[in-house]
């Protein structure tokens, strides 16, 4: 037989036990309520004082959200910049061409005309290095022959003529300035004179020799002339005026500065225009033009 307490015992002491916890808790019921309200005031005070901590930690998070999409999207949105870019330059090489077009005379519009059946084509292009320190002759863009360029195409910034392809690679090409020392071309000056312009090596150009009369509000309207050239008439240059006229009346020099900063420039337009056989009649009938110009104002 074995020795233990009955169950009969056992039942009754777990009762007799739940029995007096049951009357702590009601004779206690009133404090306990007190605890847990007190306990839950504290919590809600200890939350609204950390509210304005919250509140900025939320905000730097809404923040720092923000700036990773803006990282996640940056490239799309510089792609974007460059098309519209690419548009613009392109939208003012074409108004420009289309101006050239209305004062041209009827013999010339016809030769355009046959001209313009061979569409002109413009390539955007990044620039990919601009060499030395506070002025430069030469700068690279990141097209070249797998892109259609080839040697001695207009190179164009905010629809001005800057330079031309000098050199050419399969994946990118050399522009030489105007404003080189190695640089000349035939341009006209306010429509009717022919002139050079040079570059000086130091972000300027100059037209020498220049017997016209000016004063400090002349202002200079310079483009492409076309003649013995291997660049279309008409291609805008610039509007330029003398900053310094006592220093043009000694010595007879033009000089310019473009309004551009060849540092500032992210991309350009090669011009890649139609090329024939009428376009030595063009030149031709130009030459012939500004011959009769200057006789006619030197008889006058």
């Amino acid at each position: 037989m074995g020795i233990g307490k009955s169950p009969k015992k056992n039942l009754g002491r777990n009762v007799l036990i739940i029995a007096i916890l049951i009357t702590v808790l009601f004779a206690f019921k009133n404090r306990l309520a007190s605890t847990f309200k007190f306990a839950d005031g504290m919590t809600q005070a200890v939350n609204f004082r950390l509210a304005k901590m919250k509140g900025m930690l939320y905000k730097q998070t809404l923040k720092f959200k923000s700036r990773v999409n803006d990282i996640s999207y940056i490239d799309e949105y510089v792609e974007r910049n460059k098309t519209r870019d690419f548009e613009l330059q392109k939208n003012k090489v074409q108004n420009m061409e289309l101006a050239n077009l209305k004062i041209e005379n009827e013999k010339l519009r016809q030769m355009l005309e046959m001209r313009t059946k061979q569409p002109s084509e413009y390539i955007a292009a990044d620039i990919a290095l601009v060499e030395n320190g506070s002025s430069s002759d030469t700068i690279y863009i990141n097209k070249g022959k797998n892109q259609g360029l080839s040697l001695n195409l207009p190179v164009m910034y905010d629809g001005y003529l800057i330079g031309k392809i000098s050199k050419i690679n399969d994946e990118y090409s050399e522009v030489m300035l105007l404003t080189s020392k190695k640089s000349r071309m035939s341009v006209v000056v306010n429509g009717t004179d022919m002139q050079i312009l040079r570059g000086n090596g130091n972000g300027t150009f100059s037209i020498l020799n220049y017997n016209e009369n000016v004063n400090d509000k002349t202002v200079f309207n310079i483009e492409t002339s076309g003649v013995s050239d291997i660049f279309p008439r008409g291609i805008k240059i610039g509007a330029f005026k003398i900053r310094d006229i006592n220093a043009f009346k000694k010595m007879k020099e033009m000089r310019f500065k473009p309004a551009y900063n060849v540092f500032d420039i992210q991309s350009v337009l090669v011009y890649k225009w139609s090329t024939n056989t009428l376009n030595t009649e063009i030149n031709k009938s130009v030459e012939e033009e500004f011959k009769k110009n200057k006789e006619t104002s030197q008889t006058n």
